[in-house]
């Protein structure tokens, strides 16, 4: 298969002239540094390494190449933006398989995902919803038989990849156990494009983003999970329901920019991380560790409620509460107990949880 040397364009491209055209930088030491023109800020943390090839913002974690530049700040997609540069691009991909898996291309971050997926992307699933992905970690080839599969979307409902939830028994512990990988469309630095286990580029997308511009108007639902997403849209269609990816772990890596101007609550499962995740939480030191609730404050989020999910079950949410059980609550039902539970989140200066 034809594949665009991105090794090669990479190596002709002028980075730091090609951001300067955007961005206004100067020279600091090896690098240089700007305005982010991915997030609002005050102080520069974007900085362009001409010698490596790559610009990172230490602000909200935008990193990549040339490509990646046009791709983002264009919105362009991978050929449209190899063109750009002026790189050979052949007449068509479509539909084309790699012959055989990469061998050792070296560490995950060899492998850049391409955002949105572009329209000639192999197909991922077969007809059972399952699916194999290279995983670079460990330098093969992984299969999934997901329970479930969460599409990632922009704003404009364009795929930008998946998180799978599977799950599994433990044969050591006999307990139940899930993973939920992130699959993205990537490329290699020889220009080798597949399907891998490898996380949206930072800062990465919420889920909900589609349905979030559907409602522009509406007050947004954050809740821990694709699964409670997914659950809550349809019961609680008042809101638009959004969750992030990467568990209570993630949460920093995510670009909440888009709840800007928006009325937030938050709903957070009913266990400790959950809480914590939510509404940040402090160590003995008096030491803050953020939450959804600081960093929506400080995307610009217009005002922040939560539910207090105190007093049910460890480990209950939104999705136990909407089973399939008898004895599970209807739509309205869980509305009118979350509404008589919400809450105003006080984000103090020194961004101290509620």
């Amino acid at each position: 298969m034809n594949r665009v040397d991105v090794a090669g364009l990479l190596d002709r491209i002028d980075l730091v002239e090609l951001v300067s055209r955007t961005v206004t930088l100067r020279t600091a030491g090896a690098e240089h540094v700007g305005l982010c023109p991915f997030h609002d800020e005050r102080s520069p943390s974007f900085t362009v390494n001409a010698a490596k090839q790559f610009y990172h913002c230490f602000g909200c974690g935008a990193h990549g190449n040339a490509v990646d530049w046009l791709m983002r700040i264009e919105r362009l997609g991978f050929l449209d933006a190899c063109r750009r540069l002026g790189g050979e691009v052949p007449p068509s991909d479509r539909g084309a398989q790699p012959a055989a898996p990469p061998r050792r291309t070296g560490s995950r971050c060899d492998w850049l995902p391409i955002t949105p997926v572009p329209a000639d992307a192999p197909r991922l699933f077969d007809a059972r919803g399952r699916c194999e992905a290279w995983n670079p970690k460990r330098e093969r080839t992984s299969s999934f038989a997901p329970r479930a599969i969460y599409e990632y979307r922009d704003t404009e409902s364009a795929l930008l990849g998946y998180v799978l939830r599977c799950e599994f028994v433990d044969h050591a512990t006999h307990a139940r156990k899930k993973l939920t990988p992130q699959l993205t469309f990537c490329v290699a630095r020889n220009g080798e494009r597949r399907w891998c286990v490898r996380p949206f580029a930072p800062p990465r997308p919420l889920y909900g983003l589609d349905a979030l511009a559907a409602k522009a108007g509406a007050p947004v639902l954050v809740v821990e999970g694709e699964k409670c997403a997914d659950a809550a849209a349809p019961a609680l269609p008042m809101y638009a329901t959004v969750a992030w990816p990467g568990g209570a772990n993630g949460i920093h890596h995510v670009d909440w920019s888009p709840l800007s101007g928006r009325d937030v609550v938050l709903w957070p499962d009913a266990d400790g991380p959950g809480r914590d995740a939510m509404l940040g939480s402090a160590d003995r030191s008096g030491r803050v560790r953020e939450g959804v609730a600081q960093l929506a404050w400080r995307a610009g989020a217009r005002s922040l409620r939560f539910v207090d999910v105190s007093g049910v079950p460890r480990g209950w949410d939104i999705a136990d509460a909407l089973g399939q059980d008898d004895s599970n609550w209807t739509p309205r039902q869980l509305a009118a107990w979350a509404a008589a539970r919400t809450k105003d989140v006080r984000v103090l200066p020194s961004r101290a949880a509620a």
